[in-house]
């Protein structure tokens, strides 16, 4: 039976690798030489276009000089690696993109999502979803499996992962669906800023100029490897996984942690808004 094609967990054990590598003090020759690979097998295994064996993470590991708890969790990450996710079971037509994200996500220690004019997506009903989706064209015949998928995504916020959303005020006054729907996407919000493992702040649209405005975006933290940043695009979206390009993201979420409302007064914020789409008529400046 052919091994499935590479997804986010091989991926993620090729940047951890790489980064074992470079803790050895080794370039990319020199640890293909010394596991008599040629060079352009070893950068396709650590940029996760290629799967990987067992065998050959204990061999990597082995010349690298890992040892202890850290050997045991790659190689575990190497047995399990075709083991399938809920994203690889019973969604036919699920969009890559959303497959890779959920893999992702269900392995981070941490999720810090910014969200400037739209509520996040592990943070959205189903109503709110499906009206947005449908109110920007999405195929109708498609839009009950995305929600499918956005629903079971949610899950993780049920379990350890820390999750940190930063969200704009424009996000929160902004009609998606009418007033009732808008309303009960904020007393979700309220409800679920309620766990211990989730914050959300509002970054007031008063906060005046900040790094946050060139866009939204969505960062997730390992306990062993390198940062993931999600950026969405108009039609497709964007993985990063070099330092280089995730540093500004994660100092981006830093700045918004300063110019943010404090867990309280976000809420507070929240609460006011949802009180007055509550009782809106569909005639009433919400601004």
């Amino acid at each position: 039976m052919p091994r499935k094609a590479p997804g986010a967990k091989a991926k993620g054990l090729g940047a951890q690798l790489r980064v074992c590598r470079e803790n050895a003090g080794l370039n990319l020759r020199q640890a293909a030489e010394a596991v008599d690979w040629d060079k352009s097998t070893l950068s396709r295994l650590e940029t996760g276009k290629r799967n990987f064996t067992v065998e050959e993470v204990a061999h990597l590991l082995g010349v690298y000089r890992v040892r202890g708890a850290l050997r045991e969790e790659l190689l575990a990450i190497a047995r399990t690696i075709d083991e399938p996710g809920w994203w690889d079971q019973g969604l036919q037509g699920l969009p890559k993109e959303s497959a890779i994200l959920a893999e992702y996500e269900s392995q981070a220690d941490r999720i810090t999502d910014w969200a400037p004019l739209l509520i996040p997506g592990l943070l959205q009903t189903m109503d709110y979803s499906r009206a947005w989706l449908l109110s920007v064209g999405a195929d109708p015949a498609t839009v009950e499996l995305l929600l499918t998928a956005r629903l079971r995504r949610q899950q993780i916020l049920h379990g350890d992962v820390r999750y940190v959303a930063f969200v704009g005020e424009s996000a929160l006054r902004t009609p998606v669906g009418d007033a009732a729907t808008s309303a009960r996407q904020l007393a979700t919000l309220r409800e679920v800023g309620k766990r211990r493992n989730v914050s959300i702040r509002v970054v007031p649209s008063a906060a005046g100029p900040h790094r946050g405005q060139l866009g939204s975006f969505l960062a997730m933290e390992f306990a062993s490897a390198p940062p993931v940043v999600l950026v969405e695009l108009l039609r497709s979206s964007v993985f990063m996984d070099e330092d280089k390009q995730t540093g500004p993201y994660l100092a981006t979420a830093a700045h918004l942690a300063g110019v943010a409302l404090g867990e309280t007064e976000s809420a507070r914020l929240i609460a006011r808004i949802q009180a007055r789409w509550s009782s809106h008529d569909g005639t009433e400046d919400l601004a």
